[in-house]
């Protein structure tokens, strides 16, 4: 990333915020966490644009920072469990417009970010294809390399 300074303009008050800090403490690809992963995601996707000058990067960023925002634990068994991949992104896009007021624009990236898993929800823009893309190489990157390192609730009993 070669301009961090902005990165931290546009990423500030979310990152500072009580009820994103609380994404600490929910997991989302075995034992990372939403606040990690998330800001991964903004990172990469801002990486992904800084040379590109059509791109908007502070919509980048805090849909990036707020694709995931849905604040509960969805691996417990159960419907939430079973229908979490599909309904997070719209969860995750009414808190972040209700809390920190995203743009039109900011919203549909959070909303579409689970493409082709929502296939009626495609981006509608290039911000979106870039935090889709971001969000797929990261969580690629945090399964692939935390293979086997698995947060407890996951643990599911088995039943014999």
């Amino acid at each position: 990333m070669k301009n961090r300074e902005l990165f931290n303009l546009y990423a500030g008050d979310i990152i500072s915020h009580e009820l994103f800090l609380q994404t600490k403490h929910i997991f989302s690809h075995g034992i990372i966490t939403i606040h990690d992963h998330s800001i991964a995601v903004a990172e990469l996707a801002f990486s992904m644009s800084e040379d590109n000058p059509r791109i908007d990067k502070k919509c980048v960023v805090r849909a990036g920072l707020l694709h995931d925002f849905f604040l509960y634990e969805w691996h417990v068994p159960g419907r939430r469990y079973m229908l979490h991949g599909w309904a997070h992104p719209a969860i995750a896009a009414e808190k972040a417009r209700e809390i920190f007021g995203v743009s039109d624009k900011e919203y549909s990236c959070i909303r579409t970010h689970m493409w082709p898993w929502t296939l009626f929800h495609p981006p509608r823009c290039r911000e979106g294809w870039i935090i889709s893309l971001a969000d797929k190489l990261v969580a690629l990157k945090e399964t692939i390399f935390n293979r086997g390192k698995r947060h407890p609730l996951r643990q599911f009993p088995t039943t014999t």
